[in-house]
């Protein structure tokens, strides 16, 4: 029998991670997320696929792939596509970015699905504060150093080092072959050495395949690749030089590197960090992992309290889980009175809270996330921009990207030395057949099975 691949997203584009293994009478998915770009052409500009509808609106575009067996009922309901008892073995998830499991809502709730440890705790933290796509699936965790056996495939699960806890490659032996896949990683983190070891095994493994990230492999060479360290650092600085003067932040609330440099940054000029409810929600969670530093609530970090319904702070205006964290909360009046203590984390969609806070003239802004990639991201930053000059702030860019650069990747795949090596998640795959001379590479194409030899 053949060992088959074939890659559903990813493809030419950054995220949206799809990728089916087909070994003997075994199927795996690797990943199951939402692509960043894919769909842009219809479902933009506030118009958004409908929920009723299931994959209705995303069949009718070509923007999920029509997989006998994966589905549920519901999600095919108003589709061509029948229903079918599961065929498709299990999911496996690399880490708990969306760009890697954002649609796994749609895949039928009786294929089991595997995640690391810290990924489930991600998932009850958003099932809890306001929905997760894994919700309704039955999780069956690991960490480094537990094999999963799936039919005639095993897995070995190794950690990684990227901008969410919890992230893993893989070394999977099916019956005819030895895959590598990266999921996505760096090594300047604050634990690259984990990718170390995932690279050293994965080379020791001697691959016949290699399924690698190459986000930051762009045509472009990148002379800048800042470490946490030097996030902490710079936001330091910042925070020292706006001394009376309230500074605020929007990242991602799940990048506790991030979370730990900026308070890092804050003990350094005396302020508190204050961080919104939903991380509340997540630093509570992981709380039961002891093998990452969360900070503690309360003490390290408040919690940010917007107004709700009375507008009055009322108990009886927020969710049960949000209750639990208003005693570590810090109101829109307080910021206002002492703009000078507090570093401010806000979502990008809560930066009305601005209005509230009324922040004097002169304060700083630090956007901490990756540089716009697509129309719609650079749609967002000028919004971003708007707000920040409205409000008389200063813009500062201070960011550790989650990514390893071009060269690292190329080195990787170089030290792993597999037979055939295939990138995805880079919206340039052909330049690794320059970057990688003398070595076999395959451009996965959507939908297309690759034999495995």
């Amino acid at each position: 029998m053949t060992t088959r691949l074939t890659f559903y997203g990813g493809v030419g584009e950054i995220g949206g991670n799809k990728i089916l293994l087909h070994d003997n009478d075994t199927k795996i998915l690797f990943d199951f997320g939402a692509s960043f770009s894919d769909g842009l052409d219809y479902y933009s500009a506030g118009i958004e696929p409908r929920r009723v509808n299931g994959l209705g609106d995303f069949f009718e575009f070509g923007l999920m792939p029509q997989i006998k067996g994966l589905y549920s009922e519901d999600a095919l309901a108003n589709t061509d596509l029948k229903y079918s008892k599961p065929d498709v073995d299990a999911v496996v998830l690399s880490h708990y970015h969306s760009d890697h499991h954002g649609k796994i809502n749609f895949v039928d709730p009786e294929i089991p699905v595997y995640c690391g440890e810290t990924t489930a705790l991600f998932s009850e933290a958003y099932t809890l504060a306001g929905g997760c796509p894994l919700e309704d699936h039955k999780l069956q965790t690991f960490r480094t150093g537990k094999r999963v056996t799936i039919g005639s495939v095993e897995i070995r699960p190794i950690h990684v080092d990227h901008s969410i806890p919890g992230a893993y490659g893989f070394i999977i032996n099916t019956s005819e072959a030895c895959l590598v896949y990266t999921g996505d990683l760096r090594f300047h983190g604050t634990k690259g050495d984990m990718t170390g070891e995932f690279a050293s095994e994965a080379a020791s493994a001697f691959p016949t395949c290699l399924i690698t990230e190459g986000t930051r492999v762009t045509p472009d060479e990148i002379s800048q690749n800042p470490t946490e360290a030097e996030v902490s650092d710079r936001t330091a600085r910042v925070l020292q030089s706006t001394p009376e003067k309230l500074i605020l932040s929007t990242f991602r609330g799940n990048d506790i590197d991030r979370i730990n440099s900026f308070l890092d940054a804050c003990k350094k000029a005396d302020r508190q960090l204050v961080v919104s409810m939903k991380s509340a929600a997540i630093l509570r969670a992981l709380e039961k992992d002891t093998n990452i530093t969360v900070p503690r609530l309360g003490k390290d970090v408040s919690v940010y309290l917007r107004r709700k319904s009375s507008g009055t702070y009322d108990d009886k205006d927020y969710y049960k889980w949000e209750r639990e964290f208003m005693k570590f909360g810090v109101p829109c009046e307080e910021i206002n009175k002492h703009q000078e203590s507090y570093f401010v984390h806000l979502d990008v969609w809560n930066l009305p809270e601005l209005i509230d806070i009324q922040p004097d003239k002169g304060g700083a802004y630090v956007h901490s996330s990756s540089e716009a990639f697509n129309e719609e991201g650079e749609q967002e930053e000028e919004v971003i921009h708007n707000w920040v000059d409205h409000f008389g702030f200063s813009y500062h860019q201070i960011h550790a990207s989650g990514h390893a650069p071009k060269s690292e990747i190329i080195s990787l795949a170089k030290k792993i030395n597999a037979k055939t090596t295939m990138p995805v998640h880079t919206e340039y795959p052909k330049i690794f057949h320059e970057l990688l001379m003398g070595q076999k590479v395959v451009l996965p194409e959507k939908g297309t099975p690759l034999i495995i030899e």
